[in-house]
């Protein structure tokens, strides 16, 4: 089936959402034709670099610098139109950076898609969308079709992909209240969605469902994606709110015929291909005085053995000294190797408090990310500040630790300063 064809099929063929409520009044909840919102951010950093770590000898190979300076910028715009059953939604985001390295800048849409409200119960989509699947807060195993999140950020805005996707809704009576399926196809070529599953694009619809059902007042997801552009996959999620202050969430995935590229005997690269699971647990508690806590645990089952990424992390010292390792060195790196979170095994946990002392508009936080397998972690407090009409102020410093060997010993930052002022309009 070409890719225009199953396009078609999808949006004839496919379902979506929204249930009316007999009671509920339309008139008291217009939504307006267009709305539309932005912001515009200041960012300087001042890092200090740890120069006999192997983040630092693939980022300035052959310096001999100590601190570095970075100032970046960003613009944000996202709107929605609306025209009876129809709207369109878009966010824009430019970023500018000017570092060490030498500057650069980048525009693009986030997102970009108009929607259909078919009926009550169904809606189609189509166009570049950030999905948002899975209830993980730091990482989500089941976000197949999505960029992955940074755990250092994870509310930042992510670019999305072009798609078409369709739903459909409805409510019961019982145990099971409410379900829903959505159908999703992610195509790719050379052209379209190039880099969704990394390496050569080639032609793939790559067909996605979700099934949705609260069961018992539990959310739960479950999720399937077809061999493609990836490998195929199947994963599971739940969220389950135990009272009204703890929330508590889950996901497991399962990833078949995944290709990884390994280190091997003469450090060559070879490509392995096998199947593997991720999870993760966690929870969310709010206690009386608004402080927030969030813990995750991570099993990231297409990661690096501890014993994999310090020999990598080897072979890059080795290249220091001996030219003919800098390229396997730089191969593997980009490979998967230096990848964000590339190790097996993760905890994540972030304490906000608003308004400590009856500090009106400050909310401190610290975030905690540890690889609990050579037990190396970032430590990241930070204070926002928000009295200031439409204007937000953050001040953070992270702290990356561990031994040589290990993933934020090894990393080139070793502490970092950062502000960031951003306007809303």
């Amino acid at each position: 089936m070409s890719r225009i064809a199953a396009l078609s099929f999808l949006l004839l063929a496919g379902m979506s959402c929204a249930r009316a409520d007999e009671t509920f009044d339309p008139s008291a909840y217009d939504k307006k034709a267009f709305e539309w919102t932005g912001f515009v951010e200041a960012r300087p950093e001042r890092q200090w670099l740890r120069q006999d770590s192997a983040g630092y000898l693939l980022q300035y190979p052959g310096e001999t610098r100590r601190t570095a300076n970075r100032l970046g910028g960003a613009a944000e715009l996202s709107g929605v139109l609306r025209h009876r059953a129809l709207s369109f939604n878009f966010t824009g985001h430019a970023s500018w950076i000017d570092e060490p390295r030498g500057s650069d800048d980048d525009s693009r849409m986030y997102e970009a898609y108009a929607g259909w409200q078919v009926d009550e119960r169904t809606n189609l989509e189509i166009g570049k969308r950030a999905l948002r699947w899975g209830k993980g807060y730091a990482w989500s195993p089941v976000a197949f079709l999505e960029r992955p999140k940074d755990p250092t950020d994870p509310e930042l805005a992510r670019e999305g992909f072009l798609m078409a996707t369709a739903a459909w809704v409805r409510s019961f009576e019982g145990p099971v209240k409410t379900l829903s399926l959505t159908a999703t196809i992610v195509p790719t070529s050379s052209s379209v969605n190039a880099d969704f599953g990394g390496g050569t694009p080639v032609e793939h619809t790559n067909p996605a469902l979700k099934l949705y059902g609260l069961v018992y007042d539990t959310d739960i997801d479950l999720i399937w994606a077809a061999r493609g552009s990836r490998a195929p996959r199947f994963g599971v999620d739940f969220s389950r709110n135990l009272g009204s202050q703890l929330e508590v969430h889950g996901e497991w995935a399962r990833i078949a015929d995944a290709p990884r590229a390994v280190l091997a005997a003469g450090n060559t690269l070879q490509t392995q291909t096998r199947t593997y699971d991720s999870a993760l647990i966690g929870l969310r508690y709010l206690t009386e005085r608004d402080t927030t806590i969030i813990f995750e645990l991570y099993r990231n089952g297409g990661g690096y053995s501890t014993e994999e990424l310090s020999a990598f992390y080897d072979l890059v010292r080795a290249s220091a000294t001996n030219p003919a390792m800098s390229q396997p060195a730089s191969r593997a790196a980009t490979q998967g190797y230096n990848r964000p979170n590339a190790a097996q095994r993760y905890a994540y946990l972030r304490v906000s408090q608003k308004e400590p002392f009856d500090m009106l508009d400050f909310t401190p936080s610290v975030s905690l990310i540890a690889n609990t397998g050579d037990h190396s972690w970032s430590l990241i407090p930070e204070v926002l500040y928000t009295g200031i009409k439409n204007v937000e102020l953050r001040a953070r410093v992270a702290l990356n630790r561990g031994d040589v060997g290990s993933e934020y010993g090894e990393r080139a930052v070793r502490s970092r300063v950062e502000v960031r002022a951003r306007l809303y309009f």
